[in-house]
Parts: structure tokens; C-alpha cells; sequence
């Protein structure tokens, strides 16, 4: 398989959606201790309305994983995992280039990652939130068992203790912060429209951020319909931009 030509067409790729569209200029983390489901609450509470990409290396992962197995890109990480960023890399800055709105799912046990990638988002203009997923440490450890690709329980454990730690560091730092409840069988009907209706709240209110408001009004006014139509932007300078989002 050929991933510099994979690479090249993924750049070339046409994404339609520009500076009139909905939810613009928004980034929601998904953040929660691994088995809280954050990949599950999300297929329940995003809108139809408004469909905000996934920011994720998990799915270079697994599109390289069915050519090459996930076992060898694990044991050779070091080759794979530089490719599988750039992929990842990539992909948003056209994201970006198009002013898209988010999903961020990653690690929420590295706070330098989640500041430095938020910085990254706001710089540019965007709005941010955080979605947090709570389950307890039992209900972690059972799902982890259930995976396919698990992990040690004391993996499971320490990772839990730290983010719960880092809880409320997040909450006093994200503006817009939405807890979940996802323990068995409290993902019900009335959870779901109640994280929906603040999700969809935030990605449809008017950009707040000062630099998003400034551009959206310079874009607007000259006609542009991408951030590289304006003077201070060409795809380079975003690409440079997020070179530094996988970095831990």
C-alpha cells in the first residue's frame, strides 16, 4: 500500500462546507477514563443537523490495521505511528482550512495535550467544549475485558485514579463543560436528550471566541470561502499549525 499516494488524495479531497455553514469555528472534546464509552455516548447525542468531524489517530489505526494487522503496528510502532500522525495531521488541517466543527477524541490523562490542542483551535477562532463521560471504575474494567484490543486492568486502574484527579482542572477550564453519566444502564432516553440539547446548543450558538468573530466578518465581507483565501493563511502555515497535535 502506497500511504504517500494515500496521503495526496486525501489533500485533494473536496469538502464542501464553508464559512455559511452551521457550527463553524466549534471543537467539543470528548474526554472520560477508558471504558466509559466516549465513542458510544457520541453515536447517541450528535445531531443530524449539524455533523461535526471525528479528530481521532484511532481510525489511521485501524485503516492501516486491516492491510498490516494491528499486532505489527503495534510492535512497530516507531515505523507506523509517524505516517499514521501525518495521515491524522493532514486530515484536519483541511478540516480547518474549511473552518469545520469538531469532535476531539483522545486521551484525557495528558492535560499538555488537551491545552496544547485547544490552543491550537482558539488560536485560529474556534469556540470549545468539553464533553466529559463518567462511568465507575468497575464498569471500566468490565468493558476493557469485553474489547477487542484490551488492556491490564492495573492500566485501567491508574489511568481512572489520574483522570478523576484531573476532573475538575477541566471543568474550571472549559467554559462549556458537559458531564455524561454512561454506568449500566444510565445512558437512558432522558440522559441522551438531556447531553443533546447542550451539545446542540453549542455548536449552533453564534461564535464567541474574538478571533473567530473577527474572521468570520473579514471572510464574509471579501467574498472568501476557505481560511487559505485570506491573506494570513495558505495551507503550509496550517499544516505547521497542527504539527504538534499528536505530541503527548
Amino acid at each position: 500500500m502506497d500511504l504517500s499516494k494515500f496521503i495526496f488524495e486525501l489533500e485533494k479531497l473536496n469538502i464542501n462546507e464553508s464559512i455559511e455553514d452551521k457550527g463553524i469555528l466549534k471543537g467539543c472534546f470528548m474526554a472520560g477514563n477508558p471504558g466509559a464509552g466516549k465513542s458510544y455516548s457520541l453515536t447517541k447525542i450528535k445531531s443530524g443537523q449539524i455533523e461535526p468531524r471525528i479528530v481521532n489517530t484511532d481510525k489511521f489505526v485501524e485503516f492501516l490495521g486491516k492491510e498490516l494487522g494491528l499486532d505489527k503496528i503495534a510492535q512497530e510502532w516507531g515505523k507506523y505511528g509517524k505516517r499514521i500522525k501525518q495521515l491524522n495531521n493532514n486530515q484536519l488541517a483541511m478540516y480547518l482550512n474549511s473552518l469545520l466543527p469538531l469532535w476531539i477524541d483522545g486521551t484525557s490523562s495528558s492535560p499538555n495535550s488537551v491545552f496544547r490542542r485547544q490552543g491550537i483551535l482558539k488560536s485560529i477562532g474556534y469556540d470549545t467544549a468539553m464533553i466529559w463521560v463518567e462511568t465507575s471504575l468497575e464498569t471500566a474494567l468490565k468493558r476493557n475485558r469485553q474489547r477487542d484490543r484490551q488492556v491490564p486492568d492495573e492500566f485501567i486502574e491508574e489511568t481512572y485514579e489520574k483522570i478523576q484527579d484531573l476532573k475538575p482542572y477541566y471543568k474550571s477550564e472549559f467554559k462549556n463543560f458537559f458531564e455524561i453519566r454512561n454506568d449500566e444502564g444510565e445512558l437512558n432516553n432522558e440522559t441522551i436528550l438531556e447531553a443533546y440539547r447542550k451539545v446542540n446548543s453549542f455548536f449552533n450558538s453564534d461564535v464567541e471566541n474574538p478571533i473567530g468573530k473577527k474572521l468570520i466578518k473579514e471572510m464574509r465581507k471579501k467574498g472568501h470561502k476557505y481560511l487559505i483565501d485570506t491573506e494570513e493563511y495558505e495551507m503550509k502555515s496550517i499544516k505547521r499549525l497542527v504539527s504538534s497535535w499528536c505530541q503527548k
